[in-house]
């Protein structure tokens, strides 16, 4: 590690000098790793690329979930505020499901607008990824038919003489109507049955709840409530609490004894420990900043100052680490030599954080 590192290593020290601080657990940051994830504001894959102790929580989240009754259908809550690491949290928990040989699935409510458009996708979407699941396809199959029953014909170009020229679309259009006929009642028990074969559960994974329109969140929530006693499924559902439970409040009645009839579980995400965060914005400060000017320095007197008073206050989370960071490897190479080190980092973290200041 060059020059900058040391230098950030025992400013780091010295702004924290009066409370001995435990070790942190966390990995300096791979330069590579940190280029490409600030770029893109990208969540981790894998455990491998863990670096604030999630992986041990997530894989006990995991062996919880595993562990619980699905016979009848089951909901759980991965909850924190935005940029708090739902998405990576959910993505290691992911690496234990799937070493445990259980299917997960993903649907993406971004991908769809309005509450039809939503059901029908749903069910077309988890059919098509059970097809591709071995062993899986009859259930893949019984959940698109039972799908069909909440889609409409309008898609059709013409309805009439038309139909009698395409024969194949004839049936096709024939069985859809049938299945309506025969009921959502029928095929819901088709549906039923398929799954309570299965020899383990089915996780679902609905990511970025938050982020849609209110009216959007009511849609999705509806539609777990509907889908939400299918034996052996397992929703896993990320979402910010208090976005959703506003969302969900209506004529009195609070989001939250709403959300608390759909869930069975709800984990709050653990927040990243001080001296993990404090770790993580010096390695990424090291990794952005490698191979500056050797006329550039940093000024020892003002920057734990600088640091624990301006700039420790305004990152509470790794999204704000990669934002920060970025932006502070830009403005530091722009400026060169013209402004003191210390005053770029403390100017970057107000311009990023309080922009209306």
């Amino acid at each position: 590690m060059g020059w900058f590192s040391r230098l950030f290593g025992r400013t780091e020290a010295s702004a924290t000098s009066n409370a001995p601080q435990p070790e942190a657990t966390a990995p300096p940051i791979n330069r590579a790793q940190h280029m490409a994830a600030s770029a893109a504001d990208n969540p981790i894959q894998s455990p491998l690329q863990d670096q604030i102790g999630r992986a041990g929580p997530a894989e006990n989240f995991a062996k919880r979930v595993l562990s619980l009754d699905a016979h009848q259908g089951l909901v759980v809550g991965v909850l924190g505020p935005w940029g708090s690491g739902k998405t990576s949290f959910v993505n290691l928990a992911r690496a234990h499901f799937e070493s445990s040989s259980v299917p997960v699935l993903d649907f993406n409510p971004w991908m769809f607008s309005g509450a039809e458009q939503l059901v029908e996708s749903f069910f077309s979407e988890l059919s098509a990824q059970l097809k591709l699941k071995p062993g899986l396809a009859e259930v893949g199959k019984s959940l698109e038919e039972y799908g069909d029953i909440f889609s409409n014909l309008t898609w059709l170009p013409v309805v009439g003489p038309w139909i009698e020229r395409g024969q194949d679309l004839a049936k096709l259009v024939g069985g859809v109507l049938q299945r309506k006929k025969e009921g959502a009642a029928g095929q819901r028990a088709k549906v039923d049955n398929a799954l309570r074969e299965l020899s383990r559960p089915v996780i679902v994974i609905l990511d970025d709840i938050d982020r849609l329109n209110t009216t959007e969140i009511r849609d999705i929530f509806r539609l777990v409530r509907l889908t939400a006693n299918f034996p052996n499924i397992i929703y896993v559902l990320a979402f910010d609490r208090k976005r959703v439970e506003d969302a969900l409040s209506e004529q009195g009645i609070p989001g939250r004894a709403y959300l608390e009839k759909i869930l069975q579980i709800g984990f709050d995400l653990p927040s990243v420990p001080n001296h993990v965060l404090n770790q993580q914005i010096f390695d990424c400060l090291n990794a952005e900043l490698d191979g500056l000017p050797v006329g550039q320095t940093l000024d020892h007197k003002v920057w734990p100052d600088i640091f624990m008073e301006v700039i420790k206050p305004l990152i509470t989370n790794m999204r704000d680490v990669r934002r920060y960071t970025a932006a502070v490897g830009g403005t530091v190479r722009s400026l060169d030599t013209q402004v003191a080190l210390a005053d770029v980092l403390a100017l970057e973290a107000v311009r990023v954080f309080r922009p209306g200041v």
